[in-house]
């Protein structure tokens, strides 16, 4: 064995080594780098997921709720059409010519006899544009019967379980709140309404079918004779049928024709057909024209009047519901 072997033999059989201190280096997985922004992102993510289905279930809640108002109109319109249509289909014809049929456009002055509530600074626009159907297009809708609508009465038959008897019945808008008195204050919601009016077939009967005596008894309307909600405008149009199919228009004939009344008779202003309409608007656009009447909102820039901006609002809001209904004049009486 050589110095160095045996040396180096000597060394390994008596050293003793001392533990040296080793850097451990771990790895670290790199997904934990990212947890926090990870977090964030998530966060992020829900809040805007969040935000779009809360705008979603708004706009299926508006959509909803819309229909549920077009429904609900449509509903109500069809109603007190089919009355009108009936009460016409029963009018009373007299041959003596008494007056079974009157229709006026109340003067605004007036229209604080008919229930309506009128001490608001903006009501709805006092002006008259009256078209016919034969003037196209959509003459019904274009047409504005004044602040009041039509006014109008009539005697017709009431069937029932007593039987048939003569009744004079009153149909018109009146703008009020829609509980309590006209001029509660402070109000609850304030709507244009079309109401159903009646005096009793006892009255009629001892008071005549002259429906021109029934005036200061059909004017003014209570809560409960509320026919239709939200009716913003009420047209009639009378017409005679020649002897060749033609019709001719009796009323109205020029927009200063307000009034109007069918007699029996030879006088010929004894209706065939009569057109009906009723301008309806949504729940939502009725609180906004209240809105707009209280004086809660300012008008756009782009309205250059009151008016202008009301019927803006009305014809957005609203929809026209029409019918036609040939009478058959029943006579007697």
């Amino acid at each position: 064995m050589s110095p160095r072997t045996k040396a180096t033999a000597t060394l390994h059989k008596g050293a003793r080594f001392s533990s040296v201190p080793r850097c451990v280096f771990r790895r670290v997985s790199s997904n934990a780098a990212f947890t926090l922004i990870e977090l964030l992102v998530a966060i992020s993510v829900s809040v805007v997921l969040a935000g779009l289905l809360v705008v979603v279930t708004r706009g299926a809640l508006d959509l909803w709720q819309r229909a549920q108002d077009r429904s609900t109109a449509s509903v109500q319109a069809k109603t007190a059409l089919g009355l009108l249509v009936s009460d016409f289909q029963s009018v009373l014809y007299r041959a003596e010519g008494e007056p079974t049929i009157a229709l006026n456009l109340v003067n605004a002055a007036n229209l604080g006899a008919h229930n309506w509530r009128t001490r608001e600074p903006l009501l709805k626009p006092d002006t008259v544009a009256l078209f016919t159907a034969a003037e196209p297009p959509d003459p019904l809708g274009r047409t504005h019967m004044e602040r009041s609508g039509a006014w109008l009465r009539l005697i017709s038959f009431n069937h029932g379980p007593e039987g048939t008897r003569p009744q004079a019945i009153s149909y018109q808008i009146a703008r009020r709140p829609v509980s309590g008195s006209v001029n509660a204050s402070p109000a609850p919601p304030i709507r244009y309404t079309l109401f159903r009016h009646f005096a009793t077939p006892e009255l009629t009967f001892a008071s005549g079918y002259d429906i021109t005596h029934y005036d200061s008894h059909l004017a003014r309307p209570a809560l409960d004779q509320a026919l239709c909600d939200n009716v913003v405008d009420f047209g009639l149009w009378f017409y005679r049928r020649e002897s060749g199919g033609a019709l001719t228009l009796l009323y109205p004939k020029n927009s200063g024709d307000r009034d109007f009344l069918a007699r029996g008779g030879g006088a010929g202003r004894f209706p065939d057909v009569v057109d009906i309409m009723l301008r309806v608007v949504s729940e939502s656009g009725a609180a906004r024209l209240e809105q707009m009447e209280l004086g809660q909102v300012v008008r756009p820039p782009e309205y250059t009047s009151d008016d202008e901006w009301w019927w803006a609002v009305v014809q957005a809001e609203s929809r026209v519901y029409a019918e036609r209904v040939s009478l058959s004049r029943p006579r007697g009486l």
